[in-house]
């Protein structure tokens, strides 16, 4: 879910559920993949404005991933096969 994306019907919709776990990533995260994850300026991630919005719309159990993954190496499920 791209941070454009978190108001209250969407996160109804996708995560019901509170007590999900979520985690919460930018492109700073990833090592070697600047294709699908170009790299942005600290101060440009929105891992903390994402983290807030969660937070305030009552989300509680909400991580950060990190703090760096190489998607050829991690065991983590990404949405599309572009990444392997």
């Amino acid at each position: 879910m791209s941070f454009s994306d978190i108001a209250v019907e969407t996160l109804k919709g996708m995560i019901p559920d509170k007590a999900t776990r979520i985690l919460i990533y930018c492109n700073n995260n990833f090592r070697d993949a600047e294709g699908p994850f170009p790299t942005k300026l600290p101060s440009a991630s929105l891992n903390l404005s994402t983290y807030i919005a969660l937070y305030n719309y009552g989300y509680r159990n909400v991580y950060e991933l990190g703090p760096v993954v190489d998607i050829k190496t991690s065991q983590l499920e990404f949405e599309t096969s572009s990444f392997k």
